[in-house]
């Protein structure tokens, strides 16, 4: 009799398993991640319908029936399910936190409070794509010559592994006395041939211990902190932080959010915890009733230092504000600032680093090139 038991139970436990199950275990709230671009998209589609008078259920079942994107379509359905069960748009937003960070959802309570539900959507979506643009334009400046390095360095690895053991087999059968400058390149080449497991296993281990310490909580703020600091990258960095900084908290003071509350979630969406941490204790100073421009610029006049990662002039257009109330007008001015010396840097990186790149691998090869000969030349003057 156990056994029918066992047997029917089984079968509806197979015939239970549905789609829905299966959806269950490889889709999750926490694990849907949206990218910049179907962000945008996505925001973009939402406030044209609703601007449009289209209730927001509606609107969302038709991106739902539009979309073809298996995250998306989760991601939606999951909301319209909630939204069903009569909860607020803004908690169902939490239930995706690597899709939407604190600034949607506090733009997306405003627009529930207040009913601005148009300009709450544009807001998320211009801040979107103006840091979108920034990410392109850094990115931009870093890719040229990361590719210049990897190829260079993937042709010095092969010229080495592939082209000096032959001219050292050439050497050897010759019996010609090697130089010191030859002797070293043979061993180096000699050395990457011998330990090229132990040299790749190396740098998967120093890689990996490089993201760990990117992504770690307790050693995040260091790296952050010395990607900061790096010679002619940095300023760039810096530079694109602070545009996102002055444009969000704009966004932010011209939709009626407090300074205090502003700044909190504004130290959330700039992904550099030494600036989290710094802003973090400006929002505490300016608690205590310490001046905003005076928290943002800590050495004061009477040190004549300037904090590098709060220029004096973004300190001097607080302290306009402090006197006149006109800050958000102000930051926009100062973040289009900013996105213009983004632009200026991008290009006067891309000018200098190519000829320091090609003058760096020349002078590589260059001396491999003349290890090579120099032996030759030497049987050329015995002879």
């Amino acid at each position: 009799m156990q056994i029918p038991d066992i047997k029917n139970t089984l079968i509806s436990k197979i015939k239970g398993f549905n789609t829905e199950n299966l959806k269950s275990i490889f889709h999750t709230e926490s694990s849907i991640s949206l990218s910049q671009k179907q962000k945008i998209q996505l925001f973009d589609s939402l406030y044209n319908l609703i601007n449009s008078w289209i209730p927001i259920t509606n609107s969302l079942s038709i991106l739902l029936f539009q979309t073809k994107n298996k995250n998306i379509k989760y991601l939606l359905e999951t909301i319209l399910k909630d939204i069903s069960k009569w909860k607020k748009l803004e908690d169902c937003l939490k239930n995706f936190p690597k899709s939407f960070n604190n600034f949607d959802i506090y733009m997306v309570r405003m627009w529930e409070v207040t009913g601005k539900v148009s300009s709450a959507l544009e807001a998320i979506k211009e801040r979107e794509e103006k840091n979108a643009e920034l990410k392109t334009k850094v990115i931009g400046a870093l890719i040229y010559p990361a590719i210049i390095v990897s190829l260079s360095i993937s042709m010095i690895i092969g010229f080495m592994l592939f082209v000096i053991p032959k001219v050292q087999k050439m050497y050897a059968d010759a019996k010609v006395s090697l130089p010191n400058l030859t002797q070293n390149v043979i061993d180096a080449s000699r050395f990457l041939q011998e330990n090229y497991l132990l040299l790749i296993g190396v740098l998967i281990v120093a890689i990996s211990g490089i993201i760990t310490f990117k992504k770690h909580p307790l050693t995040k703020i260091y790296y952050d902190y010395f990607i900061l600091k790096i010679p002619l990258f940095g300023p760039l960095i810096r530079k694109k932080i602070l545009a996102i900084f002055s444009n969000t908290l704009w966004t932010l003071l011209q939709n009626g959010i407090m300074i205090n509350e502003a700044l909190d979630i504004t130290k959330k969406s700039l992904d550099n915890m030494y600036y989290e941490k710094r802003i973090g204790d400006i929002s505490d100073e300016l608690s205590e009733g310490i001046a905003l421009s005076e928290s943002m610029w800590i050495k004061k006049l009477k040190d004549s230092l300037e904090d590098p990662y709060f220029p004096l002039e973004l300190a001097s257009i607080v302290k306009i504000w402090e006197q006149t109330g006109k800050l958000p007008n102000l930051l926009i001015k100062i973040s289009q600032k900013f996105n213009k010396e983004i632009d200026v840097i991008v290009k006067w990186l891309s000018t200098a680093i190519e000829p320091i790149v090609i003058i760096a691998v020349w002078a590589i090869v260059g001396t491999m090139v003349m290890a090579i000969l120099l032996p030759f030349f030497n049987m050329v003057n015995v002879v």
